[in-house]
């Protein structure tokens, strides 16, 4: 015998197809997630990914911090059909940004982009190309002369979209001081400034990524170091992987994953106290996947615990920091249904 959720939010089942199907089933309704499509959310490994949620649950918040990307993770990545900039995108919006350079960097990305993406080509071979890449780039920026204001005017004015929930999401980490890393390769000041325009920048959030550097004339004349690229967005790869000029992220036992490359799989690499090896003992990693779902879909599930397709809320990462708050009902206060396994259980 198998115990399945009852709740009102749940199908009321006699029997389940598989022992999978039971505890897929009781996911979504702990979690409240039977509103959504079943293509919508996929599971890579369901034990697997259930065995996370009541460790976190059972570790509590002290325990949790959460890594995410910014880019397509916490901004959509369409509205309307219309697809949304990410911070690279915002900066060529910029009225200082000549034609002349969005062409140099368009030639960059036509050129290194098949390298970041090649299949066969291994990560240590990659990344020399992607220090190329990024320093490239940062120097053709640099070369624009750009200046602070105007870069805050634009991204005040521009149109990037937040997921539905991602507000409801981060004040709800800042009321309970669970700490938020958001990790990026692409420009820290834009999204600063975003946190800023979206009232998100709370004491509790600290940003890594590439901060540009200005002299007295609010000027641009350089870029921080270390580059932040693509294969080095991880905690063990930047020096108490904190944000310049504030405190490190306080390092927690549990960490609540969230992206939308395969890469970002990899961001909570080192953001443990006690693992020798630099990987914490619980990563629960939630992927956005965006776009050519068929052709990646296996893929993000190999990598990720959960798989959000054609998701623009962030309903599920808000869920499961609930569920951990115990904002919602635990297992021992759901009714139970007796399910009877099928043969060969």
């Amino acid at each position: 015998m198998r115990v399945a959720c009852s709740h009102a939010c749940a199908p009321q089942v006699d029997k389940m197809d598989n022992h999978e199907d039971t505890v897929f089933e009781r996911i979504k309704c702990i979690l409240n997630l039977n509103t959504l499509d079943s293509h919508q959310i996929h599971l890579g490994d369901v034990e697997r990914t259930w065995s996370k949620l009541e460790s976190m649950r059972s570790a509590g918040p002290d325990s949790l911090e959460v890594i995410s990307d910014f880019d397509h993770t916490m901004s959509k990545f369409r509205e309307n059909g219309v697809k949304i900039p990410s911070c690279h995108g915002i900066f060529e919006m910029d009225p200082e940004v000549t034609e002349s350079t969005r062409n140099k960097l368009k030639a960059l990305t036509e050129r290194y982009l098949p390298i970041e993406f090649d299949p066969v080509l291994p990560v240590e071979d990659k990344i020399p190309h992607m220090i190329d890449w990024w320093s490239t780039a940062h120097q053709i920026i640099v070369d624009c002369g750009l200046h602070r204001k105007a870069l805050q005017k634009t991204v005040c004015e521009c149109n990037l979209v937040l997921r539905d929930k991602v507000k409801e999401f981060t004040d709800l980490l800042s009321q309970n001081h669970i700490p938020l890393l958001i990790f990026s390769a692409g420009l820290g000041d834009v999204i600063q400034l975003l946190l800023q325009r979206f009232s998100m920048d709370t004491n509790n959030v600290r940003v890594v990524s590439n901060f540009m550097r200005f002299n007295n004339e609010d000027i641009l004349v350089g870029f921080e170091e270390p580059i932040i690229h693509t294969f080095n967005k991880t905690a063990a790869s930047i020096p108490e992987f904190g944000i310049a000029g504030g405190a490190a992220t306080p390092r927690r036992t549990c960490v609540l994953l969230l992206g939308d490359s395969t890469g970002d799989v990899h961001m909570a690499d080192g953001a443990t106290v006690d693992d020798p090896e630099g990987v914490c003992g619980t990563v629960l990693r939630i992927g956005f996947l965006n776009d050519q779902v068929e052709k990646n879909l296996d893929v993000y599930k190999s990598l990720y615990d959960i798989v959000l397709v054609d998701h623009a809320t962030f309903s599920v990462p808000l869920a499961i920091v609930r569920y951990i708050l115990r904002q919602t009902e635990s297992p021992e206060t759901v009714t139970p249904v007796q399910v009877t396994d099928p043969p060969g259980c």
